[in-house]
């Protein structure tokens, strides 16, 4: 497979893997929340450390997650780069290089912050396989109807990303060359077209199979069973760490205004 499979090591034992989905998806989103709004570069930190330490804990291949962080490292690096060099507030320089203080703490404020936030979906859903933390965001209040669109879409996705690197093979192997100009334009329109065509009538296909086999328009899925108390502590420890980070936010907030007075 060429795509990141976001469950494919949903197999594996680890704490985190052993969390009902439900407390597991709550109590990260607020932990990733009070990250996010994090205004400080030292708490900010302290909140990528424990985002680090949830993901060691979850036991997710390094090289896993690194693959998956790669786009937005890239995406956000250009900040970090440019904001030193076009903010304003206090200036610094080095050799011949005039930067802001100002800028370069902002830039890596939001470098770490993006990363630590984005470092918590792996543990999130990567511990559990796609179709029950669907089924549990379901359970948490997410309509039924857009639980299905989430199934599908992530199942056969996958299939036309497949299908269209197969059309792009068949197309080279018949000596096809992209170019930019307008006859590549045209044949790749074409393409893409014909992969609609393809998809629309597998999609009608689909559904007859699954009408056949009794489906409804809903998804019949066994009720899921209450949350042990194994749960509830680490609900409440992820919890607690989450409106510690906002506590510790607001006390250096706080000694900041003291000292500057």
């Amino acid at each position: 497979m060429s795509h990141l499979e976001i469950d494919r090591y949903s197999y594996l034992k680890s704490p985190i893997h052993d969390w009902d989905p439900r407390a597991r998806i709550v109590s990260i989103i607020l932990l990733i929340f009070s990250i996010v709004t994090l205004k400080s570069l030292p708490v900010a930190m302290v909140g990528l450390a424990v985002s680090t330490g949830l993901l060691l804990l979850s036991r997710l291949p390094l090289s896993y997650v690194a693959k998956g962080l790669r786009w937005p490292v890239i995406f956000l690096i250009p900040f970090l780069i440019i904001l030193p060099f076009t903010a304003g507030g206090q200036k610094s320089s080095f050799y011949f290089l005039s930067f802001s203080l100002d800028g370069l703490k902002l830039g890596s404020l939001m470098l770490i912050r993006s990363l630590a936030a984005v470092m918590l979906i792996f543990p999130m859903v990567g511990c559990a396989p796609f179709l029950e933390t669907a089924l549990a965001l379901r359970d948490l209040g997410l309509p039924d109807a857009l639980t299905q669109i989430f199934l599908f879409a992530y199942r056969y996705i996958f299939l036309l990303n497949e299908q269209l690197q197969s059309m792009d093979g068949s197309m080279l192997s018949k000596g096809f060359v992209k170019r930019s100009d307008a006859r590549t334009a045209k044949v790749l329109g074409a393409a893409l077209g014909m992969l609609f065509i393809r998809s629309y009538e597998r999609s009608e296909k689909i559904f007859q199979a699954m009408a056949s086999r009794g489906y409804t328009g809903r998804l019949s899925h066994p009720r899921r069973s209450k949350m042990k108390m194994d749960d509830w502590l680490k609900s409440s420890l992820v919890i607690g760490i989450a409106l510690g980070l906002q506590t510790l936010h607001w006390l250096m907030v706080d000694l900041w205004t003291m000292q500057s007075m």
